[in-house]
């Protein structure tokens, strides 16, 4: 299904007709379907979409030195007709574009990131177009593009906008460690390094519910543990503080996640396997251990089907006596789905915002 900002697209694709076009983090697969006659390139920094759109890799796996060794992070490329799309952080260095297409994100800050990565792979007189929901941040978009360069609005549907700004200076030079925050944080007496960017969650702070998982959370880890939603690397990062010996594996959707936390293991002298995926979907490995601050609370609703999805894959994936440990918002019903999937569930930790839950297979 098209999403909103797909659809006020398809409402314009005489723009597709000419021009080396680059397509920035689309909100949907089903897009490209309206413009495969055209050679153009998508750049995605999440897994799920750039998966659907290629149909063909169910997750990714990395060795975290292999991506902190470089400064562009990886870089996979699947070609689908005349399609070619990337799972990357960042535009590769070496491309240029006419166009471009941003599908705006939630964060203020990643879409100045985006919008400054943009810029640097403009061909001169290129145009840099950024698509929208309203209640997204679209309205505003005029203050952050205004130092770029002259802007129009080109069309307004399904509660979104389209604007087009010609950049002034256009192949000005993009350089991630601009974008990198580093901080120090302290939990049970051990301090790590944490590197983030903007689009990663909780980027240049400790979250409140990850602080109560690392702080109240189980000491008795051992053999293979999954930190799932990993972001920025927080909480795999500090788990091997504290457990050198363990097998580490960090999983996330987002590309910048991924990068971030192969730099926030180099940073502690670490290193881990890291794994892109949507969800647990096409994960094989079995674990002892899963620790998780996941996304499901975050945005106005919540999906169950997809929380729920998440513990009975986290199950499949743990042995016979492995553990789950999740914090979550409290208000959430997480104890009842808990509770459906595993034989035993504890709340181990709870203040006024946040449960620490500890589930057990045997």
């Amino acid at each position: 299904m098209l999403s909103p900002q797909s659809q006020l697209m398809e409402r314009n694709l005489a723009l597709f007709e000419e021009g080396n076009w680059l397509i920035i983090n689309p909100a949907d697969a089903y897009f490209a379907d309206q413009i495969d006659h055209r050679p153009v390139t998508f750049l995605h920094q999440y897994f799920d979409i750039f998966s659907e759109s290629v149909r063909v890799i169910p997750c990714c796996e990395f060795d975290s030195r292999d991506v902190s060794h470089s400064e562009a992070g990886f870089c996979i490329e699947q070609k689908t007709g005349a399609h070619r799309h990337l799972f990357a952080p960042f535009i590769p260095a070496e491309t240029c574009f006419s166009d471009i297409l941003i599908y705006m994100p939630k964060s203020k800050a990643h879409m100045q990131m985006l919008l400054a990565m943009a810029v640097s792979a403009l061909q001169e007189g290129g145009r840099i177009h950024i698509v929208g929901e309203n209640k997204g941040g679209i309205k505003s978009i005029g203050k952050l593009i205004e130092k770029t360069g002259p802007s129009q609005k080109v069309d307004s549907a399904r509660h979104c906008s389209l604007v087009t700004v010609m950049p002034e200076k256009a192949g000005t030079a993009f350089k991630p460690g601009d974008w990198i925050d580093e901080s120090e944080y302290e939990v049970q007496g051990i301090q790590w390094e944490v590197v983030s960017m903007p689009g990663v969650f909780s980027h240049g702070e400790l979250d409140d519910g990850t602080r109560m998982l690392l702080d109240k959370g189980s000491d008795r880890l051992r053999g293979k543990v999954l930190d799932f939603a990993c972001g920025a690397g927080v909480i795999g990062a500090h788990l091997l503080r504290r457990f050198p010996h363990l097998d580490m594996t960090l999983l996330d959707v987002s590309a910048l996640a991924i990068y971030c936390s192969a730099r926030t293991l180099a940073a502690n002298q670490q290193s881990a396997t890291l794994v892109a995926s949507d969800g647990l979907h096409g994960v094989n490995k079995s674990f002892s251990h899963i620790v998780t601050n996941p996304p499901f609370h975050t945005g106005v609703k919540t999906d169950y089907t997809v929380t729920r999805r998440f513990i009975e894959d986290s199950r499949r994936c743990l042995n016979s006596k492995g553990t789950l440990q999740m914090v979550a918002n409290r208000f959430l019903p997480y104890p009842g789905l808990l509770g459906d999937i595993f034989p035993q569930t504890h709340t181990v930790a709870q203040d006024s915002r946040f449960s620490l839950y500890l589930s057990i297979c045997g």
